[in-house]
């Protein structure tokens, strides 16, 4: 019989089945080199055909593959909209290395160039440090005047020397480096607070109590309330009031330039179409506009990370505010991927199905799937849902998410792809762990000394440390609203554009092995569906490939063009 090979060329991972009439021979998958499409991609689906072939001791005589569209993910930065706070200046919040304790309302004054009288002060001052003036001379003017009994309350620095200042003085006085200190001297009074870690502010982050602090007017308080709110979570900050009369109303200001996309025959903001796709029907978005120029696209979905930060409680700036926009780019007529396969292994290469229809049809090879079932095909790029008689492809998967996880925790992608997947523990000396539902345990063996008190997943060599600035119980509501917001509300709309009743649900894709996502995935399903992963192949002879690999089976399974 002839051996046949499917050849799924995907955004992340190129995957292939051989087949010898209906009997499977093994299945193969190895990173996509380059951008899916290009010619590099297609010589690496060559080079994997030719692995497979020594693998399995036969020769592949034809090769079947589908059209190919690439996916592109990216990060956004989107200007943020600044409120209104009248005389009020937000100078630092939420600084990593402040130093002592306390807080203090006062009038600046320069270290190296004021010396204030201690007789008459009726409020503390606050000390500011030029960046230029070293850490020892700045600690060593500030005990001379708090030995002479001057009321510094508290030290701002322009330079990372913060903490060796605070250690200086014998004396918890708050002290807050890598601030703007002409910004804060321009100031007529400054609010600084400093909590002990892991403590919020209470001082700053209370109106009332502010507004009294800064003797603002009633006509100000609005003011103050905004500030507080745009301070809760952190654990310091720095308030100051502008000197001069209140602003008037003015002129509103135009909106902050940014990213924009093309919707509904209109231009409409990055950050305003983030909170609005999810309810878009597929394809909605038709174009993309960034400061490199406009790309048309077929589809776009987005995710907001300060909103998706926001739903999960987590703290302010524990996620950053980058916006993730996932690109469905249309067709590029004229490419023949097929043609240049075909020279590079020298036999025959035909496109005979789109990838949605190939991985249905992979897919009902599941033992028990129904004639009507809709097969959920969740990839890096995208997530396609087939049903029978109709398909969608929505922008938007695990690459996605993983863009995300790198985003927030500041780590490379290939970490990310690992950390993404599930559950983590925190490390806790040289082998002891603290698990996400707060159990504790020993590990197998010691962990590197570096990694105490870090959070590990699961990787490729063991544990693998990635983060200090977040508690496991954090990230993982972080983690499990992230896959919420790229998977959950992507399939919604998705099914919600193919328009039909769902009986059965058969989810495959290399992101369908894990174990949250599925479960947050049949969350979102209407009840009295019946959902689960596919088994690929099992209904044929030979090995089946589990829930990968589906529209590779699905090519390898379909007619030939005669």
């Amino acid at each position: 019989m002839t051996v046949v090979a499917g050849v799924d060329i995907g955004n992340a991972t190129t995957e292939i089945v051989v087949l010898e009439g209906e009997r499977l021979l093994g299945a193969d998958r190895l990173p996509t080199r380059g951008r899916k499409g290009s010619a590099e991609s297609l010589r690496g689906a060559a080079a994997l055909v030719r692995r497979i072939e020594r693998r399995l001791g036969t020769t592949v005589a034809e090769a079947r593959i589908a059209p190919l569209r690439a996916v592109g993910t990216a990060t956004l930065t989107i200007p943020a909209t600044v409120p209104a706070t009248g005389r009020l200046r937000v100078l630092a919040a939420g600084v990593a290395t402040p130093g002592g304790t306390g807080t203090c309302v006062g009038e600046p004054f320069w270290l190296d160039k004021e010396c204030p009288d201690q007789d008459g002060l009726e409020t503390a001052r606050v000390a500011l440090v030029p960046a230029g003036l070293g850490y020892a001379a700045a600690a060593q003017r500030l005990c001379r005047l708090l030995a002479a009994g001057v009321r510094v309350g508290a030290v701002l620095a322009g330079s990372d020397e913060g903490v060796l200042i605070a250690n200086r003085l014998g004396a918890p006085v708050p002290v807050i480096d890598q601030i703007d200190v002409a910004a804060a001297a321009a100031c007529g009074r400054l609010a600084v607070e400093v909590r002990r870690p892991g403590q919020p502010m209470t001082l700053l982050t209370d109106p009332v109590a502010l507004a009294a602090a800064l003797r603002l007017g009633d006509a100000e308080a609005g003011d103050a309330a905004t500030v507080s709110r745009a301070l809760l979570d952190y654990g310091n900050g720095v308030v100051g009031l502008a000197a001069g009369a209140a602003p008037g109303p003015g002129p509103a200001a135009p909106g902050p330039a940014g990213p924009w996309v093309m919707a509904h025959g209109r231009r409409i903001g990055l950050r305003q179409a983030c909170a609005e796709l999810a309810g878009w029907p597929v394809g909605t978005v038709t174009a993309l506009g960034t400061p490199d120029g406009e790309t048309r696209l077929d589809d776009l979905f987005a995710v907001d990370l300060a909103t998706a930060a926001d739903s999960a409680t987590a703290r302010r700036g524990s996620v950053g505010r980058a916006a993730l926009v996932s690109s469905l780019h249309r067709l590029t007529p004229g490419d023949d991927a097929a043609a240049l396969l075909a020279d590079l292994l020298g036999r025959p290469v035909s496109c005979v199905l789109t990838e949605p229809a190939a991985a249905r049809l992979g897919a009902c090879t599941t033992p028990g799937a129904r004639p009507d079932a809709v097969v959920v095909d969740v990839g890096a790029g995208t997530i396609d849902v087939i049903a029978p008689d109709g398909e969608v492809v929505a922008a938007g998967a695990g690459e996605l998410l993983t863009v995300a996880v790198a985003e927030i925790l500041g780590v490379p992608r290939a970490a990310a792809d690992w950390v993404k997947r599930g559950p983590c523990v925190r490390l806790d000396g040289n082998q002891r762990f603290e698990a996400e539902d707060g159990s504790r345990g020993f590990l197998d063996g010691p962990a590197d000394p570096a990694a105490a008190g870090m959070l590990a997943a699961a990787g490729p060599a063991g544990w693998l440390p990635f983060d200090r600035g977040h508690s496991p119980a954090e990230w993982r509501a972080i983690r499990l609203r992230l896959k919420e917001a790229v998977f959950a509300a992507n399939l919604a709309r998705a099914l919600r554009t193919l328009g039909r009743d769902l009986g059965q649900v058969l989810i495959v894709g290399g992101p369908a092995g894990d174990d949250e996502l599925l479960g947050v995935l049949l969350r979102t399903l209407p009840d009295g569906v019946t959902a689960g992963r596919g088994n690929v192949g099992g209904t044929l002879a030979g090995p089946a490939a589990g829930h990968r690999h589906a529209a590779a089976l699905g090519l390898a399974l379909s007619e030939a063009p005669a």
